[in-house]
């Protein structure tokens, strides 16, 4: 369970604008929001949310769930984030050889939108959707306790 204070932190995410009273959000009974997304990554995305930033070494050196952190830092329209997760990857890229990363191909470089880049094809199908990297499911359920105004 989290507080709207630690989800709206980011003014401009999807969290502010979704907890913001402008939409109409229906809770289940137990008071949690459903958020369709995989809960893998969430973990990552609360502790971006409630400290602000990682401590070094503390984002895996998973150049495949780097990329899938990536994609829900976008989702979830947490630029901060994606620009950690973004030099996290460059880091990555940077410190180990093509050969151990199991073929991934990333673009680090460039000025494309996603600096994370494109995988290729395959490099990522060791995880199931919906799974944890130990191998367990994941709840996607947000339960909010509503702070006053």
């Amino acid at each position: 369970m989290t507080s709207t204070l630690t989800l709206t932190k980011d003014p401009d995410s999807m969290f502010a604008a979704m907890f913001s009273g402008r939409h109409a959000l229906r809770q289940d009974d137990d008071g949690a929001y459903f958020i369709d997304r995989d809960g893998t990554h969430f973990r990552y995305v609360l502790n971006y949310l409630r400290d602000g930033g990682f401590r070094p070494g503390s984002l895996p050196a998973d150049p495949c769930f780097l990329a899938e952190l990536f994609t829900e830092a976008e989702y979830y329209q947490l630029a901060g984030l994606t620009r950690l997760v973004a030099e996290q990857t460059r880091t990555v890229a940077e410190t180990r050889p093509a050969a151990v990363d199991g073929g991934a191909d990333l673009d680090v470089s460039g000025s494309a939108p996603s600096p994370v880049g494109s995988l290729s094809s395959g490099s990522c199908t060791s995880r199931t959707g919906g799974a944890s990297p130990a191998g367990r499911r994941l709840p996607r359920k947000v339960s909010a306790q509503l702070t006053p105004k």
